[in-house]
């Protein structure tokens, strides 16, 4: 009986009520006012067109370029590597490439959503399937 009594007393000791007057703040980015506006901007000036809503924008897949370095490091070779490598069902092989400039962890989901983005998009898998590596994709190494 005695302890029964001091489990009740700890319960309604440490309640707590939550004010549903006080405001949160917004957490969710696509909640944030103005979201729509500045993702239709940046798209428009990346892809040099002219859409009014995000309805209107097509889910296109866009080739990352070759070019793209980052500290001495051809990062866009590196991802276009990756992309051939889940393409080929290597991933362990993407995995290393995306390694030597990005976490492992991010490394890891990236390539998932690579086996998720080819699923849903066949022709991209095509692309590279049982293809050899395109040269541009390939480092040069001038040891």
């Amino acid at each position: 009986m005695k302890r029964r009594i001091i489990i009740e007393r700890q319960k309604t000791k440490f309640k707590t009520s939550i004010n549903p007057k006080i405001k949160r703040p917004i957490t969710d980015p696509y909640e944030v006012p103005g979201y729509e506006e500045a993702v239709i901007n940046k798209m428009n000036k990346l892809n040099n067109t002219d859409f009014k809503t995000i309805q209107e924008i097509p889910t296109l897949v866009f080739q990352v370029p070759t070019y793209l370095e980052k500290d001495g490091i051809p990062i866009g070779k590196l991802l276009n590597q990756a992309i051939y490598y889940v393409a080929n069902n290597k991933i362990k092989e993407a995995r290393k490439c995306l390694i030597t400039f990005m976490p492992s962890l991010k490394a890891k989901i990236f390539c998932k959503e690579e086996i998720a983005l080819q699923k849903r998009r066949p022709e991209e898998k095509q692309k590279y399937f049982n293809k050899p590596m395109p040269e541009e994709f390939k480092i040069n190494n001038l040891n």
